[in-house]
């Protein structure tokens, strides 16, 4: 009887969990959005708990009006940047170039061009019949890039729906989760509120990661602009800082563009300075970006870098997000473990630095002090 019993449980379990994973594996391509909705629902979080007691009876309200204000002010101005961005990205290289190649032809037979290049064992002939498939290349590719996002058109507004619900949803039931998750934890109630804890710094690390590499990026770009004497320098600045928002597109638009023009105007120097400025603005992301991620969360720099190239490739755009709250849950999980013998890994957030919120009424309450055994004498 008791080993029928014990058959039915295991057999219990083994079906529950393939329940689970046949729900997350049918899900498996939705949880992305989602999943970028309740890090942004724990960045307005706080917010929304001022706001609430402020409309009095209409306080449910709280949820609808913050998801609709991160709408309005944060997702609806960057859709028309990105829009915009690929729009002129596509018009600006569906141009007639024929006369421009023959301008770049015309300067690779100047004698001082042709000198150069013999000295350095390439022939003119080579390099203007690279030139002109380079051309050619970059059409084709930008060609079917814009086709590439006509045609995800409708999976980014299913996205965009996911996003949305699972962002208002999770602002007005997100205190229900949070307790049911703290009901269902197998750990101590100290070591939820670390992982909590944890993956709050990492979001607003990336946050302020992302906010900190658009100023630096948008400072060198206009920097550079402006040294290269380039038309509208502050304008297309100010639009390099608002595309360094945009993850996989960048400051490249408009440092790419403004060298392609220096160089079709004659003006190689400039035009060699300004893709030198074009390399050194891109790689300030890799610094800038896990640096910040580091000295907000307690992450390692290597450990943020490798998470948010990790969280790109896996995750796509959505990854700058995700990649580091996963590589904090995964330094927490080492910590836990560790702490056990006195010896956590200091590579992740809150290593050493107890949760604020132990004192919360999650917490649980300190264990009686030990009573003496029967017969013993208290000590004099």
């Amino acid at each position: 009887m008791q080993q029928e019993t014990q058959s039915d449980r295991w057999l219990s379990f083994a079906l529950r969990g393939a329940l689970i994973a046949l729900f997350f594996w049918m899900v498996k391509g939705l949880l992305v959005p989602v999943l970028l909705g309740g890090l942004v629902a724990l960045l307005v979080s706080p917010l929304q708990r001022r706001l609430s007691p402020r409309l009095g009876r209409f306080r449910q309200l709280a949820p609808a009006i913050s998801t609709a204000s991160v709408i309005i002010l944060v997702c609806i101005p960057l859709a028309v940047i990105i829009i915009e961005a690929s729009a002129s990205i596509s018009r600006f290289f569906a141009r007639d170039w024929s006369n421009t190649i023959e301008r770049v032809q015309g300067l690779l037979n100047d004698g001082r061009i042709t000198g150069l290049l013999n000295r350095a064992g390439l022939s003119g002939d080579d390099v203007r019949t690279y030139v002109g498939n380079l051309f050619q290349r970059v059409g084709s590719s930008i060609a079917g890039f814009a086709g590439g996002m006509v045609a995800a058109v409708p999976q980014t507004i299913v996205d965009a729906f996911l996003f949305i619900v699972a962002l208002y949803y999770l602002l007005r039931d997100g205190g229900m989760l949070l307790r049911w998750l703290l009901t269902q934890s197998p750990f101590r109630n100290e070591e939820t509120d670390v992982l909590f804890a944890s993956i709050q710094d990492t979001v607003h690390g990336a946050v302020l990661g992302l906010l900190a590499t658009a100023a630096v990026q948008g400072t060198l770009t206009t920097v550079a602009l402006f040294a290269c004497k380039v038309p509208g320098a502050f304008l297309f600045g100010l639009l390099a800082t608002l595309l360094s928002l945009v993850p996989m597109i960048g400051t490249t638009p408009v440092t790419l563009g403004a060298a392609i023009y220096l160089f079709v105007i004659g003006r190689i120097g400039a035009g060699i300075g300004m893709c030198a400025a074009a390399v050194v603005v891109g790689l300030s992301d890799n610094v800038i970006r896990p640096w910040v991620q580091s000295s907000h969360g307690g992450m390692h720099p290597l450990i943020a870098l490798l998470a948010i190239f990790g969280g790109l490739e896996l995750f796509g755009a959505a990854g700058i997000f995700i990649g580091p709250v996963v590589a904090a849950i995964v330094l927490w999980a080492v910590n836990t473990r560790g702490s056990v013998s006195g010896s956590g890994l200091p590579l992740g957030p809150h290593s050493s630095r107890p949760p604020a919120s132990l004192g919360s009424p999650t917490s649980r309450p300190p264990p009686p002090a030990s009573r003496p055994p029967p017969g013993s004498r208290p000590p004099v």
